[in-house]
This record gives structure tokens, sequence and C-alpha cells, in this order.
């Protein structure tokens, strides 16, 4: 459900999504009003689940992740507990960063990564085609990003 916004919500949101860790005094500092005001908002803004979290983004290079595959998979059946099942199997596999229902011939879309295709493979292999339910995967191998961004343009 959509929570109105006003200016000093979206510059809230906006800095926050460029530095999490920064200070409440910073905040207010930077948008103009009082540290109790502004950690007020804060706190509504989380309770209203317009900040669902803060995190720390990792360099999947440096951890030894720098293998991205973007995976399609069509079910072998679209009753609910089959759905249910592959949702829930998918879900428990940390090599899925991301996981979307999609509207066409592909069901679902996957964000996978590993540290290497063999790696890969293996993954495949061993845990992916062994989730109930699947009926077809496609993988597509990603081999340079052209934008990656994390930040809502909120306006």
């Amino acid at each position: 459900m959509y929570v109105p916004l006003d200016k000093y919500d979206r510059k809230i949101l906006e800095l926050l999504q460029e530095d999490s860790g920064r200070t409440n005094v910073a905040l207010a500092e930077a948008i103009g009003l009082a540290p109790a005001t502004t950690l007020e908002r804060v706190r509504k803004l989380e309770r209203n689940g317009v900040i669902r979290r803060y995190v720390a983004l990792v360099n999947a290079e440096k951890v030894d992740l720098g293998v991205m595959a973007l995976v399609d998979v069509q079910l072998a059946s679209h009753e609910s507990r089959g759905v249910d099942g592959f949702r829930e199997a998918v879900a428990a596999l940390p090599e899925v960063l991301e996981c979307y229902h999609l509207s066409g011939e592909t069901d679902y879309l996957l964000k996978v990564v590993a540290p290497s295709i063999e790696a890969y493979e293996v993954f495949l292999l061993e845990q992916l085609t062994k989730v109930p339910n699947i009926g077809r995967v496609h993988t597509s191998f990603v081999l340079s990003s052209v934008k990656h961004e994390t930040k809502m343009p909120v306006r």
C-alpha cells in the first residue's frame, strides 16, 4: 500500500539509501530538522514498511562469487501446492539472491551467484533441478553489468 511522503521523508530516504550508517544527528543536519523530529520520522518510515531493513552491500567478486546467472524457470504444474513447494524450496537456497514471478512464457526468474561456472553447474544439477515442480530451466550468464543500483528514485 502506498504511503504518502513529504519532502523531508523523501530526503531521509535518499540520504539513508546512500549511507544507512549515517547518524541521526548527521541526518537531521542534512535535512534541516531537529534530531528528535528526524528520528521520529525515520521510525515512522520503518513502522509503515517504507524502510524494510538496513544492509551492507557486499562486492561479490571480493567474496569469491564472481559468476552471476539469470535463470528462467518454467514450472511443470501451476497448482497451488506445486507453486508453494517451489517457492519455499527456492527461498531456502542461499545462492538465489532474487526470485521474481513473471508473466509470459517464463514463470520465475532467479538471480543466482556462484564462485565459478563449474560451481554453478554443481548448484544446478545437485540443488536447483531437485526443487519440486520444475519443468524447464534456462540459464544466461551475466557478462558485464551496465547498471546495478539499489537506490529507489523516491520523488
